[in-house]
């Protein structure tokens, strides 16, 4: 009988720690690859406007990208390391796209982000709407290889409708590339095997019933990934229709001084955290 129990016990000891292995393997962030692409590193077109540097890649790829004043003049000091928030816009939106750019490179947002801000970067899809998460993937890799003043292990990914889903769709296509992922009315429907390569990103994934279509398709997603991906958030709303995620928007948590929880303070904790 103690032979049995000795056995049982050793069994259990064994299990527990494959379990605990396994469990950070899954939850350890995969490494990310700057793989070096010409069509995607060099300009076609390149120009300043206003606070944002555009450029037009040989890839087809157009973009605006905001550098903190402060360092405009220091992209190649690789030791500035700067979070990247990366913005998608939704399905025909591309002459909208500054409205998400404005809500990253205000003073304010700026200042309480990250101790030396922090930089943006607005993609604009090459049709109506959002294809090839790889390419995409290359393009962000390759902008980072060129302003070392930004640091690759810490993108966070921002999207809105079909942007939003499409940058549900880079995370699972490419796990190592974003830190965080915020879904406003997203509504891309992960498969259990993307939900296991995603667990270590942080999610922020927001619906609303009344935007049909959309919620059915978005809903299972998001509650989900706040289930199983660490720090992560869904927000169900029943009236917002097809709506952004503004920073000023709660989570229905508190937060580490007993206020309640915003997706600004969410957005903070998971540019901050190690």
């Amino acid at each position: 009988m103690k032979k049995k129990v000795v056995v049982a016990a050793i069994l259990v000891i064994v299990l527990s720690g494959v379990f605990i292995c396994v469990q950070k393997k899954l939850y350890t962030r995969k490494s990310l690859d700057l793989t070096f692409d010409g069509a995607y590193y060099f300009s076609e077109e390149s120009s300043e406007s206003g606070i944002w540097h555009y450029e037009k890649s040989y890839s087809g790829h157009q973009y605006y990208l905001y550098i903190p004043e402060e360092y405009r003049t220091k992209t190649d000091d690789s030791s500035v390391q700067l979070p990247l928030i990366v913005a998608f816009h939704g399905s025909d939106e591309k002459g909208r796209a500054f409205k998400y750019g404005r809500i990253f490179t205000d003073k304010d947002f700026q200042q309480k982000i990250y101790p030396k801000g922090a930089a943006v970067l607005l993609i604009f899809s090459r049709i109506n709407y959002f294809t090839d998460p790889h390419g995409t993937a290359l393009l962000i890799k390759n902008i980072c290889i060129k302003n070392k003043c930004i640091n690759s292990t810490n993108i966070v990914g921002y999207g809105f409708s079909q942007g939003a889903k499409f940058v549900a769709e880079m995370a699972c296509a490419e796990p190592g590339l974003f830190k965080a992922v915020v879904c406003g009315s997203g509504f891309y429907q992960m498969k259990f095997k993307e939900l296991l390569r995603v667990l270590p990103i942080r999610f922020y994934w927001a619906n609303s019933e009344d935007d049909k279509g959309i919620f059915e398709q978005g809903m299972p997603t998001g509650r989900r990934v706040a289930r199983f991906c660490k720090n992560s958030r869904y927000v169900q709303y029943q009236t917002r229709h097809h709506f952004y995620v503004e920073l000023k928007d709660k989570t229905g948590r508190k937060n580490k001084d007993g206020g309640e929880e915003t997706f600004m303070d969410w957005l903070c904790d998971a540019i901050n955290s190690r």
